[in-house]
């Protein structure tokens, strides 16, 4: 996201335009996805504990995807599409970065993901939740996306702040192995290993020349994402499967990106298409600009 502001949308007034494009990354198979669990929910009468029927104001919430990352406020249960409440994180990060981005210096973004950690620091202590401040909303993961922004760049404070962060995550797992009662706390662990995994994982791949297999796996993933859920459902319903061994985890990924593929090929890549003309159409305003300045 970083790299694309910077490219593209690194101006206040292309800011609605970046609102546009990451709609249209985000809605198309969200849409798709939401219309047919909503249809297995209602017509085949889905009964898990990872869904529910929603009623109508809830199930406009969930299609509005932004209101996803606070369901801990409104949903009465489940959501339609469980995992999608990530969503509504992300999408609440896509509100924030170009703002941060643009009309923050290097300096106070670094001292903004500070604060950010404070915050994660505070729920990983159990002073406030963990689940909410440390794991779902945006004032304590924040950090983390900035940890994203940092790579980037490759200058010396950068390189700093992810070994910084590395060290720190690091330092914290450990006195949660050590310490019971934040050990147990909701995502302490999951949260910290993850960021223990990701940032040497990340600084490894940023320099592997991206090939045509990771491409078409970047295309599947969101679908894979959206509809596993869908496919986990069918699969207990009308496999009367009770547990996933090897068999049938093979079967759960190959229906899911087939599934995702169709989506992709019919739903996303028409949007794709329609992303890339935004984004051709703002270089070429930038030529025409140039152009005309000289």
């Amino acid at each position: 996201m970083s790299l694309l502001i910077g490219k593209y949308y690194a101006h206040p007034s292309a800011i609605p335009t970046f609102y546009l494009d990451r709609a249209a990354r985000l809605f198309p198979q969200f849409v798709f996805y939401m219309l047919l669990a909503t249809i297995f929910i209602y017509f085949l009468k889905f009964d898990s504990q990872l869904t529910n029927k929603p009623t109508i104001n809830e199930w406009l919430l969930n299609l509005l995807i932004l209101p996803l990352g606070f369901y801990m406020y409104w949903a009465d249960g489940p959501l339609v599409i469980p995992q999608a409440w990530s969503l509504g994180l992300e999408m609440t990060f896509y509100l924030a970065i170009p703002w941060i981005l643009i009309f923050f210096s290097n300096r106070k973004i670094y001292t903004l993901a500070c604060l950010s950690f404070l915050i994660f620091l505070t729920a990983y202590c159990g002073k406030i939740n963990s689940d909410i401040f440390g794991y779902r909303l945006l004032f304590g993961t924040l950090f983390m996306f900035l940890i994203g922004w940092s790579f980037s760049k490759n200058d010396s404070n950068s390189i700093k702040f992810r070994f910084i962060a590395l060290l720190l995550a690091g330092a914290l797992l450990l006195i949660a192995l050590f310490n019971n009662f934040i050990y147990q706390l909701p995502y302490n662990k999951e949260v910290l290993a993850g960021l223990i995994i990701g940032i040497p994982a990340i600084n490894f791949i940023r320099h592997l020349n991206p090939s045509k297999i990771d491409e078409f796996l970047g295309n599947l993933s969101y679908g894979v994402f959206l509809n596993h859920f869908i496919i986990i459902w069918l699969m207990q319903k009308f496999l009367t499967v009770k547990s996933f061994d090897i068999g049938n985890i093979t079967i759960l990924l190959a229906s899911s990106c087939a599934l995702a593929l169709g989506s992709f090929l019919y739903i996303e890549r028409p949007a794709l298409k329609w992303r890339y003309t935004i984004r051709n159409g703002i270089t070429q305003k930038r030529t025409n600009k140039r152009a005309s300045q000289v």
